[in-house]
């Protein structure tokens, strides 16, 4: 994982801010099989190759609830902790696969008194399955996030 952490305070942040790219992964089996078990999710799209293959999907794929962990995860280490984040809303765009990497990036589009309003998405950064022909890198998640820091 790379990236840094802001201060967890109000005046380190101004509208229109670039926040700093923070990236994780690759995204592995392994970690698809991990956050199955401890999200509950057993859909066997995720884990099951043949399965996958049977629902016209070209190898197993990341549930969408764990990259969106890892942007939720961005949000926390840019304002200072996750128990800052007063709201946070996603929007699914395309899959992760393994070996993609998730680029987190974000934009301060407005500060409202305490609260810092921003702009964020998760990118799945890889070639993707073989035979899909995707671009190297693609919005995953389009969200926003809602933080409230002191002044």
């Amino acid at each position: 994982m790379t990236g840094s952490q802001h201060r967890a305070s109000l005046d380190a942040f101004t509208p229109g801010e670039d926040l700093t790219e923070i990236v994780f992964g690759p995204i592995s089996r392994v970690d698809i099989k991990r956050y199955a078990e401890v999200s509950g999710d057993d859909n066997p799209i995720h884990q099951d190759e043949e399965y996958a293959r049977s629902t016209g999907a070209p190898t197993v794929f990341a549930m969408g609830m764990l990259p969106a962990g890892y942007l939720a995860s961005a949000v926390g280490r840019w304002f200072g902790g996750p128990q800052n984040i007063r709201r946070y809303k996603v929007r699914f765009t395309t899959r992760v696969w393994p070996g993609d990497e998730i680029v987190c990036r974000g934009k301060v589009t407005e500060i409202d008194g305490n609260i810092v309003k921003t702009t964020i998405e998760a990118y799945r950064r890889g070639p993707g399955p073989d035979g899909l022909e995707l671009a190297d890198e693609e919005v995953a998640i389009k969200a926003e996030a809602d933080v409230e820091l002191p002044s």
